[in-house]
This record gives C-alpha cells, sequence and structure tokens, in this order.
C-alpha cells in the first residue's frame, strides 16, 4: 500500500540557518492516525508546519501520496488534499459558527458548485455545531470551538488532516468528547496526524506513535506497544532511548 504523507529528512526552521526540525522522517499510512510526541522544544508543532507551508524548508523532501509538495504554500496545499488545525486562532470568534463554516465553503468550493453540498455533511458529523450555529463562534466551549476548527478543515475534503495540539486547555471529558470526533473523522477515510502532549490520549486514539526530540524522530512504533513504554519517559528526559522500535 502507498503512503498517503511521506516527510524525509526534512530541515526546517523560522530563520535561515537556525533549523528546529533536523532531519527528522516521517510515513503515514492512508487511513493511519499518527500521533507526534516529544517534550517541550522538540520541533513538533514546527514540524507540523512545515509540512503545512508555513514554516520554510531547507532540506529533504515532503511528499503527499506521489506528489512533492515541499515548497508549496500553504493555500495551494488546501486544494492539494492537506488541510491543518492550528493550535490557537483556529476560528474567527467575532464571526458566528454558520459565517466560519461558509467561510471556508466559500474558498475550497468547487467551481460551479455553491457551498452547501459542503455544509450539509459537516453538520451532519458535528450536531452540536449545527444547533448553534447562530451562536458566535467565541462563546463557544473550548471544546466545540476545537470541533468548529475540525470541521472547518473538513469542508476543504483533505485526504491528511493534520492537528496541533488538539487537547490543548481541554477538561478530561473534552479531550474525550474531541478525540471521539477525530475518530469519527478518521472513519470517514481521511488520514490524520497530529502533535500531542497528552501522551496518554493520543496513545489511546492513534495507529502509531513518533516521539520527536531535538528535531528528530527518537522512537516510532505501534501505540498499542508504547503505553507505559520506559522509553518515551527516557526520552522526555532527554536520557537516551535504549533502542528504537519501528523505524523511519
Amino acid at each position: 500500500m502507498s503512503a498517503e504523507l511521506v516527510v524525509e529528512q526534512i530541515e526546517a526552521g523560522y530563520e535561515p540557518g537556525l533549523p528546529i526540525v533536523r532531519g527528522a522522517s516521517l510515513t503515514v499510512a492512508p487511513g493511519e492516525i499518527v500521533a507526534i510526541l516529544g517534550p517541550n522544544g522538540a520541533g513538533k508543532s514546527t514540524l507540523v508546519k512545515a509540512v503545512a507551508g508555513l514554516v520554510p524548508v531547507s532540506g529533504g523532501r515532503v511528499r503527499l501520496g506521489d506528489i512533492d509538495i515541499t515548497h508549496v504554500p500553504a493555500h495551494r496545499l488546501v486544494h492539494a488534499g492537506l488541510a491543518f488545525v492550528p493550535q490557537t486562532d483556529n476560528v474567527f470568534a467575532g464571526l458566528t459558527v454558520a459565517e466560519n463554516l461558509e467561510l471556508a465553503a466559500a474558498i475550497v468550493k468547487a467551481p460551479r458548485r455553491g457551498p452547501d453540498e459542503r455544509l450539509a455533511p459537516v453538520y451532519a458529523m458535528f450536531p452540536d455545531l449545527a444547533r448553534q450555529r447562530r451562536l458566535a463562534a467565541g462563546r463557544l466551549s473550548g471544546g466545540q470551538r476545537q470541533m468548529l476548527a475540525v470541521a472547518r478543515a473538513l469542508i476543504a475534503r483533505p485526504r491528511v488532516l493534520m492537528l496541533d495540539e488538539p487537547s490543548a486547555g481541554l477538561s478530561p471529558k473534552l479531550v474525550a468528547q474531541v478525540f471521539a470526533k477525530l475518530a469519527e473523522v478518521r472513519a470517514g477515510g481521511v488520514t490524520l496526524v497530529l502533535v500531542e502532549q497528552n501522551v496518554k490520549a493520543a496513545l489511546a486514539l492513534a495507529d502509531r506513535a513518533a516521539v520527536l526530540v531535538e528535531g528528530r524522530e527518537r522512537l516510532v512504533a505501534r501505540a498499542d506497544e508504547l503505553h507505559g513504554d520506559a522509553r518515551i519517559a527516557e526520552l522526555y528526559l532527554g536520557r537516551p532511548a535504549a533502542s528504537v522500535a519501528g523505524g523511519r
């Protein structure tokens, strides 16, 4: 089976000559959920932003299916089939739920098609948003805002959806609700890559996980093999892992 997303030895950072991601590699299969874990400052968010076209890539290559997207700008990646949900500022707080979704639909709609055909399946998947479509996004709960951000991304009908810290600031109950919805998104045929600090929740959702340290993947393995694995604690604490499972 061909890979849906391939990251090959990429280097990326915000300033020329100062890479934060230093040769990271990752392969994601179609329909898979992959969690990117690691200590603060490991380069997790920079990695997904680089893949999403938001951080300059100075080395390596990124492929979406058979297409090289290494230097494709973010606005074109949406049409190529890759969507990204940032950790913060991921909805327009002053617009209603409906206006947020309608704006996304207007941007990504196919020629000669109206936005309504893209909204119906999203409202069906997120009934809370359908019920509160006239409410300003800024008045939603944290979990509802996160679901609205995901819903906006899904309007583009992506092949791959990347999320940066979808559980940030949420209560355990809301984390469970958001992650249950992400499982539904995967069931609909979307491949997911998520950066997470909530290791327990991420491993419960993901098929595989990659632990990033100092801009490089240090451990890649099946999620069910990593529950309680001492290597994760060692990597988070900055000590070398005994061995590396899985592969690049």
